[in-house]
Order: structure tokens, then sequence, then C-alpha cells
């Protein structure tokens, strides 16, 4: 069983923090990375290291789709009782009839014009779970050839959080 390890956390610092360990290795690929809270600070109750795990996992997949020349833009929102993470890239994007598997275990989107892009799909699929634990959200809202901006949306407190029926 998966259990995750609940502190409080300011969870603008952590994502920045985040963002901001892989920001030499977006830029060298000529991608810009744009971090862009919208508060100063925002404290939840998370698992801080699963938390910084799909961020990092969001803006890899981002770098690895978007083109040289491109850019990644991760946004922290106070939604009140939530917190919402924002990973937004201007790569290849993902046809709409993909938008629910890709969080599926093993499916992977080929994209035709790039076969080189592996991987074992596992990712999004982890990602998903542990945004599941947390009593969050996740999806995407994506455009091919404009890009993709996957949305986690997080409770202050999963633990206030009733379970679903």
């Amino acid at each position: 069983m998966y259990v995750i390890d609940l502190k409080e956390v300011d969870i603008v610092y952590l994502v920045e923090e985040t963002a901001l360990t892989l920001a030499d290795y977006i830029n060298a690929k000529g991608i810009d990375i744009i971090i862009d809270p919208e508060m100063e600070e925002k404290t939840i109750t998370c698992d801080p290291y699963e938390i910084e795990r799909c961020v990092i996992n969001l803006i890899g997949n981002a770098a690895k789709f978007t083109p040289e020349g491109g850019a990644i833009t991760v946004t922290v929102k106070d939604l009140d009782e939530k917190v919402m993470i924002s990973v937004q890239d201007t790569g290849v994007g993902i046809e709409e009839k993909y938008h629910k598997i890709i969080f599926d275990r093993f499916n992977q989107v080929l994209d035709e014009q790039d076969e080189a892009k592996c991987g074992s799909g596992l990712g999004l699929t982890i990602t998903s779970h542990i945004i599941k634990l947390h009593k969050g959200t996740i999806h995407v809202e994506s455009t091919p050839g404009e890009g993709s901006n996957f949305i986690i949306k997080l409770p202050i407190n999963p633990n206030e959080v009733m379970e679903q029926c």
C-alpha cells in the first residue's frame, strides 16, 4: 500500500524551488521557464516529497515535448480551500481523444513526427495516483500544435475532505 507522509508545507516555496532546480536543464534545451506564483505563500497539508515528484514529472514532460524556442510556465493559484498548480507549455500538444488515457498505466501517446519519444508511460499514472491520495484532481487542457496545460488542484487539508461515495 502506498502511503503519503502529510506535513504542513508552503506550497508556493515548494513549487518554486522544484521548478528552479530544473531551470538549467530546461534553458540548456533552448526553452524558457517562467515561474509565476500568484501569491507570496500558502500553507497546505501535503507530502512535500511526493508533490515535488509530481511537479518534476510535469515539468520534465513539458520539456520533452516542447521544441527549442518554446516556453514552460509554472503557476500557483490560491483557490481558497484549494490550491492550483499549473504546468503549461508551448509544445506539440495532445489530441483531445487522448486527454483521459494519458493518465492510465502504460498509455503513452506517440507523436507520429517524432518516434524517438519513449518512456514507460508511468510518469503521469504515478502523478495522478499521488494527487488522488491527496484527495486532489489532475487534468489536461491541450490543443495539438499549441501546447498543453496540466492542472493540479489540491485541497488545503486533505484530512478535512469528505470521502466521496
